[in-house]
Order: C-alpha cells, then structure tokens, then sequence
C-alpha cells in the first residue's frame, strides 16, 4: 500500500510541476501609459496651441493626449514586470523643447488603461540675441 501513495506523490508532484512550468504565457507589458496634460507660455500663461507632443500636437487649449502604448512579452510565472521608463519631447518652433520624463522600476506591469497626467508644462520662449 505504501507504493500506490508513493506513486501517487510522485504524479502529484509531477503534475505541479508541469502546471507551474505552464503557467508561462505572453503578458501584456506597459510600454508608456497614456499622458495628458496642458502646453502653456511661461510668461504670459496662455494655452500653446499645436505644439508638437510625442506624435500628437496640442489643441487650442493647449491641451494635449498620448494614447498608452503596450506589448506583449513571454514570461514565467512570478516574474517581476520590467522597469518603465518614459521620455516624450515637447517641441514648438520659436519655444525651449522640454521633454516629459518619468520612471517607474515596476511601471511595464501596469494594467491597461494606465495613465499619467502631465499636469501644466510651461514652456519659455527663446530670447534672440541682438548686437
């Protein structure tokens, strides 16, 4: 009787190990949440309209959205989400560019539909010089 439970401990312990080793699939990983916010001069505090923001551009209000970007990534079981770390430019002629940074060590984790807000970015208008 003792070999039927041994046998049956061993399929047990067998079994658990092919489910763990199964529980490996394509994970859905947060490349850049989705970022709102606001463009605005930083001397007169008006809206910047049509300033280029990642691939997206401002509206009238100086109002501006990057959608989330994600991927899919073969992973294991209790494995960690990778580090999320985002740069998006922020450009408009005549103005210093500036760029939206932020980094988060376990942001590609993030579920869908993550999203970042911004906030106000003033940007500050290049002086030209003149002799």
């Amino acid at each position: 009787m003792n070999r039927f439970y041994l046998k049956k401990a061993i399929v047990f312990i067998l079994l658990i190990a092919t489910i763990s080793t199964l529980q490996s699939c394509l994970a859905s990983r947060c490349k850049r949440p989705q970022i709102t916010g606001y463009i605005y001069d930083f001397e007169s505090h008006k809206p910047i309209e049509n300033c280029n923001v990642g691939e997206t551009m401002s509206g009238n209000n100086g109002y501006f959205t990057l959608n989330e970007k994600r991927y899919r990534q073969f992973t294991f079981f209790g494995f960690e989400a990778p580090p999320l770390s985002v740069n998006e430019k922020i450009e408009k002629e005549g103005y210093e560019s500036q760029n939206i940074q932020f980094m988060n060590p376990f942001g590609g984790g993030a579920r869908k539909g993550s999203l970042h807000n911004a906030d106000t970015i003033y940007l500050k208008k290049i002086k030209i010089k003149t002799n």
